[in-house]
């Protein structure tokens, strides 16, 4: 259902929302074992410590400290050699999340659902000792109904999270356990659901925009609705600038997309500068009340690729200078929290980056929104790998069965950031250059089309290092399914493979502080070279003593033994 209405305005309105996503994360009780029975509504969690979220016990002390083999939370037998660098030396384990709540007396016979916007890596979780679902990857945000496994008129019901990290599965510090935040969402039975948002601006100029706004109506009622959908648009001075309108029927127990065109005068487009932000309100109204409402920051601003004239931000050229960063927080962990995650986009400012790479998966939300707020650009990364291993124990044995969800997941959640400009689906994909790969890269860029029209999808690659006799010719056939082609540490071929593919867009997705010189003259040099992230923005945890310096000798090794857990590679 679409229509078009509009009433563009310039009154004063006291902007009142209130949030149907309720804070969960307080008052967790946790204990890290691999209990068989705490799942159980009536189990005695009394000794357990309590604790807010968000929460990542691989940065915590460990219970025994025993000179020369355990500092802190890091351990010299935290796994085989390999997995010990890779991870910092720090230690996994399974551990359990326990909390009681009671739905408030307005909330009760309504539907509810548990989100949680990361745990690492595998999740379980039960209410009322009914299992309600399993999440496999470590970085996507999810969400369960329980509506059918809560107690609606009483005042206790229990919450039980398992989080398993075992073996070897991944290439940096992943940290473990709820690492970020925890929302209950309580609607009504007719209800716009989680991400269920979507905003587009599909005509902008220094006089109007147009902005499409979608909504997901979703009907859990049992019968057939019909109401109105509402949207208001507010500017950052609490302002409404646009709103509109129209009739909707939703059948029963299915969802149902409403569709409408505002238009706003003289608006204040998103910039790095300038970073000015909007806020959608979505409104349900049955019979003249209102049923449920959500809200969605979005900036308005155009962004446009070429090998001609290069990345263009509201029609001006503007070169990437972009860093890779990883998810953790140093002596934080992995924890995600509000603070850091601004803080983090500051210092990357302040230190000259106008754009960052999630590497190598989407990062927090709190993230993204700071990166709208201050104007940052963003690459937002699906994978490290696809069906192929990296470690024997990685997402890779998920991947088939999981990946659309996770990809859808990912882009629902994201699309409506300003900042983000790119979805990349994968780094130095193993099968990059195979037959499977290639089927899998047709995939995973159709299923990012159809949720997201507006943003190019790029990849991450890099050379044959891992595949002895192969040659850089053949990534031509990814290449070519691809928007934006992304460069590891390959910078010498963009100018022999702008030759051979004049109209090919490339961008240097990693590369080494050492190359930054050559590295930027071709930045500034070609327009088709949109831009370069250097490997890393930020030092982080895990991939320990990566970038040390050292003496050339046969026996140097890429990562260093214990006592190392830095990678000590950041430009910050």
């Amino acid at each position: 259902m679409q229509g078009i209405f509009l009433e563009c305005s310039h009154r004063h309105a006291k902007f009142n929302f209130k949030s149907k996503f309720q804070n969960f994360d307080v008052g967790w009780r946790f204990n890290k074992d691999s209990l068989s029975d705490a799942k159980s509504s009536n189990f005695d969690d009394s000794q357990w410590r309590i604790l807010d979220l968000p929460h990542d016990w691989s940065i915590e002390d460990l219970l025994e400290q025993i000179p020369g083999k355990t500092t802190g939370p890091f351990s010299i037998e935290s796994g085989g050699p390999r997995n010990g660098m890779s991870n910092g030396h720090t230690v996994g384990g399974t551990g359990w999340y326990r909390k009681k709540f009671a739905l408030n007396t307005e909330d009760r016979n309504k539907q509810v659902a548990l989100y949680f916007e990361g745990a690492y890596t595998e999740t379980d979780v039960w209410v009322n000792g009914q299992y309600v679902g399993n999440h496999k990857y470590g970085y996507t945000s999810f969400y369960f109904d329980i509506t059918p496994f809560c107690h609606q008129n009483s005042d206790s019901n229990v919450v039980a999270v398992r989080v398993k990290n075992f073996g070897e599965n991944s290439r940096w510090y992943s940290g473990s356990g709820i690492y970020r935040h925890v929302k209950l969402v309580v609607t009504n039975p007719t209800f716009i659901g989680p991400w269920s948002v979507y905003i587009t601006t599909p005509i902008v100029s220094e006089t109007e925009a147009w902005v499409q706004v979608s909504a997901e109506l979703t009907n859990k009622s049992g019968q057939e609705q019909k109401g109105l959908i509402k949207i208001k648009l507010w500017d950052a001075d609490n302002r409404v600038v646009a709103d509109a309108e129209t009739e909707v029927t939703i059948p029963k127990e299915l969802d149902t997309n409403c569709t409408q065109s505002l238009k706003v005068n003289t608006p204040k487009l998103w910039s790095i500068e300038n970073p000015n932000l909007y806020v959608a309100e979505v409104s349900v109204w049955l019979n003249g009340k209102n049923v449920d409402a959500t809200q969605a920051n979005f900036g308005i601003r155009t962004i446009g690729f070429s090998s001609k004239n290069g990345f263009q931000l509201n029609g001006k050229a503007l070169e990437l200078k972009g860093g890779c960063v990883h998810h953790d927080n140093g002596i934080l962990g992995a924890a995600a929290y509000d603070r850091v995650e601004e803080r983090k986009v500051e210092l990357l400012k302040s230190h000259g980056f106008n754009a960052v790479r999630s590497s190598h998966y989407p990062p927090s939300e709190k993230f993204l929104e700071a990166c709208d707020r201050l104007g940052m650009l963003v690459i937002d990364e699906s994978f490290d790998m696809w069906q192929l291993p990296k470690n024997k124990d990685d997402y890779h044995q998920y991947f088939d069965s999981y990946w659309e969800s996770d990809v859808t997941s990912i882009v629902k959640r994201d699309r409506n950031h300003p900042s983000v400009i790119l979805w990349s689906i994968g780094n130095e994909i193993e099968e990059r250059a195979d037959s499977s790969g290639i089927e899998i890269t047709k995939k995973l860029i159709e299923t990012i089309k159809q949720l997201d029209s507006t943003r190019l999808i790029t990849e991450a690659v890099n050379e044959f290092w891992d595949h002895p006799g192969r040659k850089w010719e053949m990534t031509a056939p990814a290449f070519e399914l691809l928007d934006v082609c992304g460069y590891n540490y390959q910078w010498w071929q963009y100018e022999p493979d702008h030759q051979q593919f004049p109209n090919r867009i490339m961008v240097g997705t990693e590369s080494v502080p050492k190359h930054a010189f050559e590295n930027w003259q071709l930045v500034e040099k070609h327009p088709y070279v949109i831009g370069d992230f250097v490997w890393t923005a930020m030092d982080y945890l895990g991939e320990s003593g990566l970038g040390h310096a050292g003496y050339e000798t046969d026996n140097q090794e890429q990562l260093k033994p214990w006592p190392w857990f830095n990678a000590y590679c950041g430009d910050i």
